[in-house]
């Protein structure tokens, strides 16, 4: 027995690897458009958190450095709340979102599914 016939037993067949921009079809097309998708979101939701909590910071060294001044104050207090409510908006969507999708029997949080289930089989 040689050496190339242990490692060809061993490993099996060889297939070659699929070009990534090879177009896809089926479950590949939907997964692929799910991973973008979710990828998109979840970029979506990082970046607005790290706006919200820069908000966050910026009013609270401009409410320390304000001296008193109500002006100062005010605006930092406004940015504050304005942020925590696009804070609050933002989460809520993926609430609503859940909400809207058990209702109408929809599962929005994961297109990838539904893509499958429209597909013609």
């Amino acid at each position: 027995m040689n050496i190339h016939t242990t490692i060809a037993g061993n490993l099996g067949t060889f297939k070659a690897p699929s070009s990534a921009f090879a177009p896809t079809t089926g479950a590949d097309a939907a997964t692929t458009f799910e991973r973008i998708l979710s990828i998109a979101l979840g970029g979506f939701t990082i970046i607005a958190a790290v706006y919200f909590l820069l908000l966050l910071a910026v009013a609270a060294f401009t409410w320390i450095g304000a001296a008193g001044d109500t002006g100062k104050i005010t605006k930092a207090r406004d940015t504050m709340t304005n942020g925590l409510i696009g804070l609050v908006i933002l989460v809520s969507v993926y609430a609503i979102a859940g909400v809207v999708g058990t209702i109408l029997g929809i599962d929005l949080l994961n297109p990838g599914k539904m893509l499958l289930q429209l597909a013609p089989k």
